[in-house]
């Protein structure tokens, strides 16, 4: 797996933010599994995890501290949305996580590469974050979670990604570093 500069730099960010115990970078979504999800099935890797995890049977709490961590981080969320291309500034968290949240970045890869990693980091996340490293990348992923939403209006698929958020690299840094210092002097 080829690694970019801008990976190292990012997990440097949310180490930051989250901290260093929340954090998983090549995350395998079934690594440590006590639930029904195995490698009987497609098992994705996200570039970033942020837990807490749902990774055992115990859903309900696994899903109330997912929700409780969410919520801690509204506002965070909101800044992103800021800074991002999101449709409506809304933001709908997936109710059955597998993670707090899902962190990829993208790079130059496929159009087929770039859906698959729309709907994992959907799927996966409470709330799933798509850094594009540069501008055709971003306008890419614009375009695909349009097709996507377009499938679901004429009925053709039954998934929306409304927990998505794509954003550029640069404004991902810029946010994560507002939220870091305001964060910072709140606590003070």
């Amino acid at each position: 797996m080829v690694r970019y500069v801008n990976q190292d730099v990012i997990y440097q960010k949310l180490i930051e933010v989250f901290g260093e115990d929340y954090v998983v970078m090549e995350w395998d979504v079934v690594k440590g599994s006590q639930d029904g999800y195995t490698r009987k099935l497609y098992c994705p890797r996200i570039d970033f995890a942020i837990g807490p995890f749902n990774i055992n049977r115990n859903f309900d709490y696994n899903n109330q501290i997912i929700t409780e961590k969410y919520n801690e981080y509204e506002e965070l969320f909101n800044l992103l949305i800021q800074h991002s291309d999101m449709p409506n500034n809304s933001l709908t968290g997936n109710s059955n996580p597998r993670c707090f949240l899902t962190v990829e970045h993208e790079n130059e890869v496929t159009r087929k590469h770039m859906i698959g990693t729309i709907i994992n980091a959907s799927a996966i996340g409470k709330v799933g974050i798509i850094i594009a490293a540069q501008e055709k990348t971003y306008r890419a992923l614009l375009r695909i979670r349009k097709y996507l939403e377009s499938l679901v209006r004429f009925n053709k698929l039954n998934y929306k990604p409304e927990n998505i958020i794509i954003i550029k690299f640069n404004e991902f840094m810029t946010c994560m570093q507002q939220f870091g210092i305001d964060s910072n002097n709140e606590h003070l």
